[in-house]
């Protein structure tokens, strides 16, 4: 292979500059990929190291056009000949995205870093496939989710288990931020990384889908140029994945807080007499309590979904007292005797009928004999049996309305299944997606309690799930106003389109650096080009050893994507 390039000056041990040769003046240089070797030596041996670079900077210099006199002539003659085009100088930027070091027949050992820069006129070669075959394919958890725009090159990235480094996988749970605007392939990528992700057999998925988006199967809908399925490409893979699919009307939810905010929704509390927002909120919170401590006649805790028509009057009659202690009527009074718990239960009394109809509705949310699934049975399959699960709790009719309380139950529920796991001996090892999730962590959420409530229990399950093996995607279209807490955890970002002004663009050029955020705004833009490019940074860039941001521009369908990875699906039958 031919040289397109040599080292020039200055050099650092990750930034060079080089001189393109002439014979490769005409090729497509920008966002290439090249490599080059070097031999250091250190304490008497010579160890030999290859470097992966991405070219960029191109610039094309000419000193006879630069001068002024020359530049008089140039005006009223036009090209000099001889001189105009045969005394250009391209010189570029390389910028290494990984350093590996050699053994004596050329085979990748480890990963390394340069210690000297390297000399000036070292020659610098196009990479190939094989060439970047050769770099990761003693690594596990390879997979290839998209190619390089530059030169089309296929990009590997590491998706791997969050379970031991000797069983192959990362040993700790890894989070994901997959951020860019609306049709800027978010979900596409997230489709092509959760394909990747579940070649893993070792690692459970339970995709939270707000908008159905991964229920349906639907991605980029009404873009003709795109053709995923989440499902084709699972079903496909050698190990394959089936999906289970279930809405918010196929799971019993479970907890308490759940269920008082069902009859909160319904008018229960405000129909006994507690009238506003806050007073609404004291009154759930307290019932919640209480039925959080109910028991059967061995003392075992009795769940919501075992609640009888005779605990009602009972429970009511509770907060009648209650009502007593918030509303403060008169000092010294008993709770239970004042005006305020008289009004309780007479509303109660007159309206009895209506509210008895009102608290069986609301359980039927969390009752099993219809055929229900717990929703810790379907969380304890993703952990436990690591299995795939799309949970959409899309609420029809409220499509303005938020389902702050039914993330709230599936964060409260996972967390007590992976506490449960834990005592039990048992390690998790699964990632958990939600989509949309600036719904849910933005400055939206922080304007009413309910959504505080969610923001404040994702950030705290972000925390505390990682050291159990259960790791985060989130996929959303802010930056600046997502909860920091959240984002600080994220070992992996993926930056689309759209963030080029404002407090946005603070944000991506502090995490690509000066020279990352200048290629992030020359990615093309995929409402003109079909084509979804991303820059990413984190321990998934398979070729980066030194934090470069790497760019990936997706494949288009399910098709390119198996193609580009037959060491993870299985083979198409003839004729497909």
């Amino acid at each position: 292979m031919q040289p397109i390039a040599v080292i020039g000056s200055p050099n650092s041990t990750t930034t060079f500059t080089v001189d393109i040769l002439e014979t490769a003046r005409d090729r497509a240089l920008d966002h290439a990929w090249v490599t080059f070797e070097v031999v250091e030596r250190f304490n008497g041996r010579a160890y030999r190291k290859r470097a992966l670079c991405q070219l960029g900077g191109i610039v094309t210099r000419n000193r006879w056009h630069e001068d002024p006199i020359i530049r008089a002539v140039i005006k009223h003659q036009g090209a000099l000949p001889a001189l105009s085009g045969e005394s250009d100088l391209t010189s570029a930027q390389l910028t290494a995205l990984g350093v590996f070091l050699l053994d004596d027949d050329g085979r990748v050992r480890r990963r390394t870093t340069l210690a000297t820069p390297p000399p000036s006129g070292t020659p610098v070669f196009p990479a190939t496939a094989d060439v970047l075959q050769a770099l990761v394919d003693t690594e596990p958890g390879i997979f290839y989710a998209g190619t390089s725009p530059g030169d089309g090159l296929p990009v590997p990235l590491t998706l791997r288990h969050f379970g031991a480094t000797e069983a192959g996988g990362f040993g700790e749970a890894v989070m994901l931020g997959i951020f860019g605007q609306t049709r800027s392939g978010k979900s596409i990528l997230a489709a092509q990384l959760l394909a990747g992700f579940a070649a893993n057999p070792q690692l459970g998925l339970l995709v939270l889908d707000p908008q159905g988006e991964f229920g349906r199967d639907r991605f980029a809908a009404g873009d003709h140029r795109v053709d995923f399925s989440i499902r084709r490409l699972l079903a496909s893979l050698r190990t394959s994945r089936p999906v289970t699919v279930a809405s918010t009307d196929e799971v019993a939810l479970e907890g308490p807080e759940a269920f008082t905010e069902t009859l909160r929704r319904a008018g229960f509390f405000d129909s006994l007499g507690f009238k506003g927002a806050q007073k609404e909120r004291e009154a759930s919170e307290r019932l919640a309590g209480l039925l959080a401590e109910l028991t059967d006649g061995e003392g075992r805790r009795r769940p919501v979904r075992d609640l009888r028509g005779a605990d009602l009057p009972l429970l009511v009659r509770d907060l009648a007292r209650f009502a007593d202690v918030i509303y403060a009527s008169r000092p010294g009074t008993t709770p239970g005797e004042g005006q305020r718990a008289q009004d309780v239960l007479a509303r109660y009394q007159l309206d009895e009928a209506r509210l008895k109809r009102v608290w069986a509705s609301a359980l039927t949310a969390f009752r099993t004999d219809g055929g229900r699934t717990p929703l810790s049975q379907l969380i304890q399959r993703v952990l436990g049996d690591r299995e795939v699960v799309v949970l959409s709790f899309a609420q029809e009719g409220a499509h303005d309305a938020v389902p702050y309380f039914l993330l709230n139950e599936i964060l409260t529920r996972l967390r007590q299944v992976i506490h449960r796991s834990f005592n039990r001996g048992q390690a998790s090892n699964a990632l958990v997606v939600l989509d949309e999730a600036h719904l849910f962590a933005g400055e939206h959420a922080a304007e009413s309690s309910d959504g505080m409530r969610t923001r404040t229990l994702l950030a705290q399950s972000v925390r505390m799930t990682g050291k159990y093996g259960v790791g985060w995607m989130f996929i959303t279209q802010t930056l600046h106003d997502f909860d920091k807490t959240v984002l600080r955890q994220l070992q992996v970002k993926c930056f689309g389109q759209g963030f080029k002004l404002g407090a946005d663009r603070e944000y991506v050029e502090t995490e690509l650096g000066k020279e990352g955020f200048a290629r992030y705004c020359s990615l093309p833009d995929p409402k003109r080009t079909g084509r979804y490019s991303f820059m990413l940074t984190g321990p998934i860039v398979a070729l980066g050893s030194l934090g470069t941001p790497l760019v990936l521009q997706g494949f288009r369908s399910s098709d390119d994507l198996m193609r580009a990875n037959p060491h993870c699906f299985k083979p198409e039958p003839s004729g497909h």
